[in-house]
């Protein structure tokens, strides 16, 4: 039995009930799914409810789950990515928020100067995503966005393995190329 075919029966033994099946699928795949939230909220106490938020759905709606469709581990990362989407949605909404107490130690100038330059980053990172053909873009943002592995990519994309690993190794050389390139010019 290979560990996603485990996933699935552990989803299975959660619908009828098990605390320790939702242990167990905690065990294996949280660390993961905390990068993934991590990643995309930039926040660690915001990533922990994200994730905690999702094995309480996991928990909710183990009955759902149909292996059809998906793995359970891929199904587990689009609940969290989903969380996360909402979490940044109600940001959004609520604006800009300022900490109450600004950090003494660190001026403000410099706090503004860093949130521009971080911005500006940002910004150069989507342009050169933008700039990557589709499946090359598709391919590194199911893997490094949404937490997919190879193998979940080439199942969702029905591409095949080889060249999905491909189209990111690709894609990430020329992403590499085209920050490398930003990097020296604002270096000096």
């Amino acid at each position: 039995m290979t560990a996603l075919d485990n996933d699935a029966e552990l989803l299975r033994d959660m619908a009828r009930g098990d605390h320790r099946a939702l242990s167990a699928l905690y065990d294996r795949h949280a660390a993961q799914a905390f990068g993934l939230a991590r990643r995309m909220l930039g926040d660690r106490d915001a990533a922990e409810e994200a994730v905690q938020d999702a094995f309480v759905s996991l928990w909710r709606r183990a009955g759902t789950y149909r292996s059809e469709r998906c793995s359970a581990r891929t199904w587990l990362f689009a609940i969290v990515r989903n969380r996360c989407i909402d979490e940044l949605r109600r940001r959004r909404a609520r604006g800009h928020v300022v900490a109450a107490e600004p950090d003494a130690s660190q001026p403000i100038v410099d706090t503004a100067w860093d949130a521009a330059w971080t911005n500006a980053r940002r910004d150069v990172v989507r342009e050169a995503l933008a700039a990557l053909p589709d499946e090359q873009r598709a391919a590194i943002e199911f893997g490094f966005f949404e937490g997919y592995s190879h193998s979940e990519i080439a199942t969702l994309t029905g591409t095949p393995l080889g060249t999905v690993k491909k189209r990111i190794r690709s894609g990430l050389r020329k992403l590499k190329g085209t920050l490398t390139a930003f990097a020296e010019s604002t270096a000096s």
